[in-house]
């Protein structure tokens, strides 16, 4: 999806994947943290949803 991996930054500059250990939210796993935001319950379509707004 991402096309990068771990510690790797978009070519477009957009994204960059870093990996965590906790973001203390295991009720609402999986979770991930965007600009500071922890967004909880993420699946394909809500992922999907997330990197094409920051893309456009």
């Amino acid at each position: 999806l991402l096309g990068i991996g771990f510690h790797e930054t978009a070519r477009d500059g957009s994204v960059t994947l870093e990996p965590v250990y906790c973001l203390g939210l295991c009720a609402c796993a999986p979770s991930a943290m965007l600009d500071g935001e922890v967004i909880g319950r993420l699946n394909d379509e809500k992922l999907d949803e997330i990197v094409a707004e920051v893309r456009s």
